[in-house]
């Protein structure tokens, strides 16, 4: 080796296993006894935080003392890792649509899922403009913002992104942190994203049952990439002409122009979003694990070739 290794193994991985199989020698059959102890029952899925996790953080510390890597955690091998937890407590949240004197609740679960994502306020009440895709790509000039205030207001979104953008540029500009970034830029305080029935790889039944399980984030507040907005929802299209009803658009309209390529509008929406919001909160701590292999060339080993596994 003529460079520094350095592997971080946050515990759902295989990967610096393959790495250290291929690098010192390990064959398959001990290879494979490794991945047998990680997938193991008794480790109960290495959930963040879990016992079963630190479990396994303590086995692959223990191999890499074996293989002969140096420690490069706070602690040995082990670096603690704080994040703050969320779970939504459904039966004391509610998400409703005021109109004209008019009240339309939202079914959670059925209708709608609340994200936790984002750290949510426990009370929303705000207007809602429909953004297309809720897109800014400087690098295209293509801005679904231009013209439109959104300021104190939740901004509703299609999934997806316009015909003939560059993949890349498309997939970083739909992430969450750079939506988050633009948000909070303009001054939205919250999301209803609409997914794309075409795009949907599994189906509404099954996605949304997973709201119930806790969300994590960094315990970090520098690190929050939701600071600002106040809700984040996830609508099923199948109900999405509740929000358009009166607004001179449907959903059929907006998936038609999606579909075939054509640009999407821009407009109000007349009802107003009314959320309730009731968050368990907590914090746990995680474990990643830090090594360092040396190099052995004179000059090059001062470099680092950084590995990282998930």
């Amino acid at each position: 080796m003529v460079t520094q290794i350095m592997t971080v193994a946050p515990l759902r991985f295989f990967l610096c296993f393959a790495f250290s199989a291929s690098m010192l020698g390990q064959d398959g059959a001990r290879w494979w006894r490794h991945v047998e102890f990680l997938a193991d029952d008794k480790l109960e899925g290495r959930n963040t935080g879990s016992p079963g996790h630190k479990k396994a953080a303590d086995y692959v510390a223990a191999q890499f003392e074996r293989a002969g890597l140096k420690p490069a955690g706070v602690d040995g091998y082990i670096q603690p890792v704080k994040f703050a937890t969320r779970a939504i407590n459904e039966h004391g949240s509610s998400v409703l649509l005021t109109r004209a004197g008019k009240t339309v609740p939202l079914k959670l679960g059925e209708e709608v899922v609340i994200g936790l994502r984002i750290d949510p306020a426990s009370r929303v009440e705000a207007a809602m403009v429909f953004v297309g895709y809720g897109l800014r790509v400087p690098e295209q000039s293509f801005d679904d913002f231009a013209g439109l205030d959104v300021r104190g207001k939740v901004v509703v979104h299609l999934t997806g992104a316009p015909a003939g953008m560059p993949g890349a540029l498309s997939s970083h500009y739909q992430s969450a942190g750079e939506r988050a970034a633009n948000l909070k830029r303009l001054g939205a305080v919250g999301t209803i994203t609409i997914p794309n029935p075409k795009q949907m790889d599994i189906p509404w039944s099954r996605s949304s049952l997973a709201r119930l399980a806790p969300a994590m984030s960094l315990a970090d507040p520098t690190l929050d990439e939701g600071g600002g907005m106040k809700v984040a929802l996830t609508l099923n299209p199948a109900f999405a002409d509740k929000l358009f009803e009166g607004s001179g658009h449907t959903f059929a309209e907006i998936l038609e122009a999606a579909n075939s390529g054509k640009p999407l509008p821009h407009f109000a929406l007349p009802s107003t979003l009314k959320a309730k919001v009731a968050v368990a909160r907590g914090v746990v701590e995680s474990q990643n694990v830090a090594a360092v292999y040396p190099g052995t060339d004179a000059v090059m080993k001062k470099q680092y070739v950084v590995m990282s596994a998930h």
